[in-house]
C-alpha cells in the first residue's frame, strides 16, 4: 500500500458537478469517470492500485471511494475521497465494499509505509509496530483490504525470489536500484528490497 498525494480537484470535474444534479454514483457519466481515472493515473498515483500495488489499466480498474459512499454520503462527490483501484473481488476496494473503521489507513492522508512492511519469507504485509495504535491500524487495514490474500502473497514471494536471485550478483546499491526499477508492480516492496 502506498501514499497517494492528491492534487486539486480538476476543473472539468467541478464543472460537471455544477452543471448536473448528482444524487447517486450512477449520475456520473462513463465519460467523466474515464476522464477522472486518466487524471488520477497521470497526476497522482501512476498505474498501480494503491492498495495491492499491482499494475492496473483503465479497463481493469474502478474509482474507489476510500470512505464508503453509503456510510459517508458527503464522500460521494468529494474528489479527495477518490482513488483508482483494481477490480479484484478478493482484495482491495472490491473486498472492502462498505466496510469501514476509523483505524483504516487512508493513503491520501497518511503514509502507509509508516505502518506496513513486508515479511520476505512469506510475502505477507505485516505491521511495522508490535503494539499500540500503529499496530492496530495496520492489522485492521490489512484485514479490511484482505492484503494477505493467498494469491497476492504468492505473487509477492515470487517477486522477492526473482529479485533476490539477481540482486546477489549486483555490485552496489545503484545497480540494485536500476534493476528493481525495471519492474512496474509493488513499488513499496521494491523500495523495501532496495534497502534490505
Amino acid at each position: 500500500m502506498f501514499k497517494v498525494t492528491k492534487k486539486e480537484e480538476p476543473q472539468f470535474f467541478k464543472d460537471f458537478k455544477r452543471k448536473n444534479k448528482i444524487v447517486n454514483w450512477s449520475d456520473y457519466t462513463p465519460e467523466i469517470k474515464s476522464r477522472l481515472k486518466d487524471y488520477m493515473f497521470e497526476e497522482e498515483q501512476g498505474y498501480n492500485c494503491p492498495y495491492c500495488e499491482l499494475v492496473i489499466t483503465k479497463e481493469n480498474s474502478q474509482i474507489e471511494h476510500i470512505k464508503p459512499k453509503d456510510k459517508f454520503p458527503n464522500g460521494l462527490s468529494d474528489y479527495s475521497n477518490y482513488l483508482v483501484g483494481c477490480q479484484n473481488k478478493n482484495t482491495c476496494g472490491q473486498y472492502k465494499g462498505n466496510k469501514w473503521s476509523e483505524n483504516f489507513i487512508n493513503p491520501t492522508l497518511e503514509n502507509p509505509t509508516d505502518y506496513l512492511t513486508y515479511d520476505i519469507m512469506t510475502g505477507k504485509i505485516i505491521p511495522v509496530a508490535k503494539d499500540g495504535i500503529k499496530y492496530k491500524k495496520a492489522i485492521e487495514t490489512i484485514e479490511i483490504l484482505n492484503l494477505n490474500e493467498k494469491r497476492l502473497c504468492e505473487m509477492r514471494k515470487i517477486f522477492i525470489l526473482e529479485c533476490e536471485n539477481t540482486i546477489k550478483y549486483l555490485k552496489n546499491k545503484e545497480e540494485i536500484s536500476d534493476f528493481l526499477d525495471i519492474y512496474s508492480e509493488f513499488p513499496t516492496l521494491k523500495d523495501y528490497l532496495k534497502n534490505f
